[in-house]
Order: C-alpha cells, then sequence, then structure tokens
C-alpha cells in the first residue's frame, strides 16, 4: 500500500489577472506552501505544485510574474540570467513557457520586477495578443471541424468543433479580462 505524500501539494487552478495569481501564491506560502514548479496554462488550467515551506521561506519569498514567448534558446537564457543577478530565480523550464513566475527569498532583491508602469502594460498587453491569437486558431480549427461534419456527417467532428468553440469563447474572455487590466494602467 503507498502513502499519500503530505509534504507535497498539487493545484490546477486558472487565473486571468497576474496580481491575483501573486497574491494567492502568497497566501498559499502564508499557510506553507512554497511554489516548486507550475505547468503551462495557455490552454487549460495551470498545476501548481507546492512543498512545505520552512519558517525562513515563509518570511522571505515575494513571487511575481512575466509573460512573453522566446523562440530562440539563447534569448530564454540570457532574460532567466538577467533576472538571477537580480537575485530572482526563475521556475519556468524552458522556451515552452509563456508565463514566467519568478520568486526571491532575498531581502536585498528590489520587490519587484518591473521598473514601471510601461512593463506592466507591455506584459498585458503581451498576454492580450496570445489570447487573440489562440481565440483566432481556435476559430479557424472549428470552421474546419464543422466543414467536415457537414461533409462527412460524422457526429465525431460536430462534438469536436464545439469543444474548440468553448477553448475559442474562453480565450476571447481571457482577452476582455486582460483588456480592463491593462486599460486600468493606462
Amino acid at each position: 500500500m503507498f502513502k499519500k505524500r503530505t509534504d507535497i501539494k498539487k493545484i490546477s487552478k486558472r487565473f486571468t489577472n497576474f496580481e491575483k495569481e501573486e497574491k494567492w501564491l502568497g497566501e498559499m506560502l502564508a499557510e506553507g506552501w512554497i511554489l516548486k514548479e507550475y505547468g503551462s496554462e495557455d490552454v487549460e488550467e495551470c498545476q501548481y505544485i507546492f512543498r512545505l515551506a520552512s519558517e525562513e521561506e515563509k518570511k522571505n519569498v515575494v513571487y511575481k510574474i512575466d509573460y512573453r514567448l522566446f523562440i530562440k534558446k539563447r534569448d530564454f537564457e540570457d532574460y532567466q540570467s538577467l533576472f538571477e543577478e537580480a537575485e530572482w530565480q526563475p521556475l519556468a523550464k524552458d522556451t515552452s513557457y509563456m508565463k514566467h513566475i519568478f520568486y526571491t527569498n532575498s531581502s536585498e532583491a528590489d520587490r519587484d520586477i518591473f521598473s514601471d508602469k510601461e512593463s506592466y502594460q507591455g506584459r498585458e498587453k503581451r498576454r492580450m495578443k496570445a489570447s487573440l491569437l489562440y481565440s483566432g486558431l481556435c476559430i479557424l480549427g472549428m470552421g474546419i471541424l464543422f466543414t467536415l461534419w457537414r461533409a462527412f456527417e460524422t457526429s465525431s467532428f460536430g462534438g469536436a468543433g464545439m469543444f474548440v468553440l468553448f477553448a475559442a469563447v474562453k480565450n476571447i474572455v481571457d482577452y476582455f479580462k486582460h483588456r480592463k487590466v491593462y486599460k486600468s494602467l493606462i
């Protein structure tokens, strides 16, 4: 019989507001759970994996989130190095991640990863563009699936088309939520 691990906690959750996500990560820390790793959330909910935190970690850790796409591995490595030099530890594993969660436990580090309002606007703008791209791809896929459904009269194409329609609507909603945050920063 296997024992359930009590020092690891996995939670699947979706956020459409980076500040709320940072706050939630801080609340999890206050409850004794420090973020160890996370999965990509661009299509579905993000899975967060926490481990028990020491008392020292609970006092000093701060989480911040950025959102950007890296095509070249070298650009991604330079980006992470920049944050590491500023005493922020990256949790993103590779260039497939667009959401980048950082943490610091240094009292010497600046408590924010952005130096100005324009940087926050840029993050929201990048997230809005990604949501529009995903919505467009979903709508295109839905059109293809519905065309196949009409041509072959196979219900599986129609069912898949409805699923893709749901994903498109979800991404459009995400776009408008990030747009609202973006406009609040202007």
